[in-house]
């Protein structure tokens, strides 16, 4: 079940950052004045994205999932 869960978080972040990227790319081609402001947000999103991945581990074994207590 956690395995599900974090497959679909992923898919979900990557899909988000791929429209994310459009949208700033759009931005800086036309020039918006929000440009930088949308392209920290996308960095933001990308630290997330990372942060995500680097402790999907704890994620699972905090909901439920892994061996639990201490093994020798």
């Amino acid at each position: 079940m956690q395995t599900i869960v974090i497959s679909i978080v992923q898919v979900l972040f990557i899909i988000v950052l791929a429209i994310g990227l459009v949208r700033v790319v759009q931005k800086f081609i036309s020039g918006a004045p929000d440009a930088l402001g949308s392209l920290g947000w996308l960095l933001g999103g990308v630290i997330l994205w990372f942060g995500f991945n680097y402790f999907k581990e704890d994620l699972a074994s905090a909901m439920g999932g892994g061996q639990g207590g201490v093994t020798p």
